[in-house]
């Protein structure tokens, strides 16, 4: 799916019709292979940006929720929104930032109908002019679809835990 969205933002004319119809071309022009390319650079994305997304609003919840109750203040209702409001914003930057080179090489794998391995894609940016900053190309952007869709979803999620019964992250 990732592989049919990328072709189409990055050949509008490539199919009239939707999904189905550009799954099908690709699978026709290209094989299994052409809807398979993004795998590797899918797990360079994917990976880091849930490892650090999770783990970092763990360790952050339960760092300030620690640094509020050495201090003896209450939990109050603001508290136990503000604390993982502040976590998953935090979580949202430190997951972007970690999963923007493995993005940036999945939108340059996928955009264009070809064969170019990821390795190749990868050595072609750091011998770009830019360097390793040629990773980050569209970071500020992504940052503000990721940082948005990540602080909602990790708010939502400590929400969910706590109407389940489950202590919110970092308390207990």
């Amino acid at each position: 799916m990732e592989a049919i969205r990328i072709r189409m933002v990055s050949e509008p004319d490539f199919v009239r019709g939707g999904w189905l119809q550009a799954g099908y071309k690709i699978l026709k022009q290209e094989g299994v292979v052409g809807l398979c390319k993004g795998m590797n650079p899918m797990i360079m994305k994917q990976v880091p940006y849930t490892v650090t997304k999770n783990v970092a609003f763990d360790i952050l919840t339960k760092s300030f929720y620690a640094i509020m109750l050495a201090q003896g203040k209450k939990l109050t209702a603001a508290t136990m929104f503000t604390i993982p409001l502040i976590s998953a914003a935090v979580s949202s930057i430190l997951s972007t930032v970690t999963s923007q080179p493995g993005d940036m090489v999945l939108s340059l794998v996928n955009a264009h109908k070809g064969d170019r391995r990821s390795s190749e894609i990868f050595k072609d940016i750091m011998n770009s002019t830019r360097g390793f900053r040629g990773f980050f190309v569209g970071f500020h952007t992504r940052l503000l679809h990721v940082g948005v869709t990540v602080t909602i979803q990790l708010l939502v999620y400590d929400y969910v835990k706590r109407l389940c019964g489950i202590a919110a992250t970092g308390t207990s």
